[in-house]
């Protein structure tokens, strides 16, 4: 299921990324973004609207820190509909770290906050992640330094703390919960 949700959380942080790739180190850029889109959540398709803002800031080190809220509202073909919404600090704790013998490039990233809560759709919580949480991303190493990240390795997860049932289950347990919900009529 995390694969089927990161493309989300992915697009909108790089969205965030290329817009400050033009700015001066210490500059920050605040972006708002909505979108409406066809999904499928745990093998149910239907149609996602979304919402947002973040505050992109360029640390002039090489990492940076973001700030940011989300929701979005996920509805099944059948009407049933759940809400996603995070909020929260995020921080690449580091500069990327290239390995050029090993051919890899190393991020690191703390997320702070909500990280994740999924909710029947005006209704009761399903599933909440929440709390800090590292993750360290091993990406391959293109052989520029200029642009480094090449197709994602692996990714591990360090210091949680807070819930985050999701994140320690690989999402099983989402699917587990939210899609018995999504396709009872």
């Amino acid at each position: 299921m995390r694969k089927k949700l990161l493309p989300l959380a992915i697009a909108t942080v790089l969205a965030c990324v290329s817009a400050a790739t033009g700015l001066a180190a210490g500059s920050t850029q605040v972006d708002h973004f909505s979108f409406t889109k066809p999904s499928n959540v745990c093998g149910i398709s239907g149609t996602t609207v979304g919402h947002g803002t973040s505050v992109f800031r360029d640390t002039g080190n090489g990492t940076y820190f973001m700030n940011s809220s989300f929701s979005a509202a996920f509805t099944a073909e059948n009407g049933r509909s759940t809400t996603l919404t995070a909020a929260g600090p995020q921080k690449q704790t580091s500069p990327a770290v290239i390995d050029e013998q090993a051919g890899t490039v190393t991020i690191t990233t703390t997320y702070g906050g909500l990280y994740e809560k999924f909710s029947i759709t005006g209704g009761p919580t399903l599933s909440i992640n929440a709390g800090v949480v590292t993750f360290v991303d091993v990406f391959k190493y293109t052989g520029d330094p200029n642009n480094p990240v090449g197709d994602f390795i692996s990714e591990t997860l360090s210091d949680l703390h807070g819930p985050h049932p999701d994140l320690l289950s690989d999402f099983s347990v989402f699917c587990d919960v939210v899609g018995p919900y999504l396709q009872d009529p």
